[in-house]
Order: structure tokens, then C-alpha cells, then sequence
């Protein structure tokens, strides 16, 4: 007799962000600490702190200065909503804090070099879709949000 598999347990997690402007400002270009912003973010599920969702807490990818890829499940929107002449961004680092709270360091798209911050406001939609294991099942957590950016 065959083993049936059962489907994932779905669940919605809380994601909210904060985007702190840090360093960036208009003109600014380049994959530099000096020309970035972060965007912290605090997961929750039913309350409590969801911190193991990019690998153990104090999980760092990336040092701020080259492009990197966000931790499988984590997707990061951006490009719909780029005022003319404008870029979209290029992640340079992940830090997952502990606690349910994870950073992500932006700069403008490192693919051009002729890309830089404008002044003015930008959006972006974060999206969660992380699957794992919950004792014979598997568990997908889901969630989303967006975070404004003010460029002075």
C-alpha cells in the first residue's frame, strides 16, 4: 500500500516593515554602505517571533557591497512604481537579527552604473513563502507587506 502524502498546513504569518533612509540620499549610486538603506523587518505567527525562517538566528548574507540573493522564500517587489529616470534596487545584505527581526540592506540597481537614488518616494512589496518541516508534515508559512522609502 502506497504512503499517502499529506498536504502542507497553511498558515499566514504577520510581516511588517520599516524602511530606514540610513545613508542613502538623491544621487547617490553604487553598491556602498555609504549610498544605502535597510529595511528591517519583523516577523510574527499568532504572536510570537518567527526567527528561524532564513537559516539560525545571526544569519548574515552579503557585507553591503556586491549584489546577493535573498534566502530561498523571501521575495523583494520593486520597478512598479519607478518615477522616470528612475532604477530599481539591488540587495547587498541579509542579516537575520534573532527575534523574528531581519535586515535588508539596498542600494540602487548595481547593473547600471548610470542608476541613482531620486529624490521622492519609494515602494516595495516584501513576500514570504517559507516551507518546512512540522513533525510528518510540512508547514508553509505565508505572508506579505509593503514599505515606503522617502529619498531626500
Amino acid at each position: 500500500m502506497a504512503k499517502k502524502t499529506l498536504p502542507p498546513i497553511t498558515r499566514e504569518v504577520l510581516v511588517q516593515a520599516q524602511i530606514n533612509r540610513s545613508n542613502a540620499a538623491a544621487g547617490g549610486s553604487g553598491a556602498k554602505i555609504l549610498t544605502s538603506a535597510l529595511i528591517s523587518v519583523m516577523v510574527t505567527l499568532d504572536g510570537a517571533p518567527e526567527d528561524h525562517l532564513a537559516g539560525p538566528p545571526m544569519t548574515n548574507i552579503g557585507n553591503g557591497t556586491g549584489a546577493i540573493s535573498l534566502p530561498a522564500g523571501w521575495s523583494l517587489s520593486d520597478g512598479f512604481n519607478v518615477r522616470p529616470g528612475g532604477c530599481g534596487v539591488t540587495i547587498t545584505e541579509f542579516t537575520n537579527q534573532g527575534g523574528g527581526i531581519y535586515d535588508i540592506r539596498i542600494v540602487p540597481f548595481t547593473g547600471n552604473p548610470a542608476c541613482k537614488w531620486l529624490s521622492g518616494e519609494y515602494i516595495y512589496a516584501l513576500q514570504l513563502k517559507i516551507s518546512r518541516k512540522a513533525g510528518t508534515r510540512r508547514l508553509l508559512l505565508q505572508g506579505g507587506t509593503l514599505a515606503k522609502l522617502t529619498i531626500l
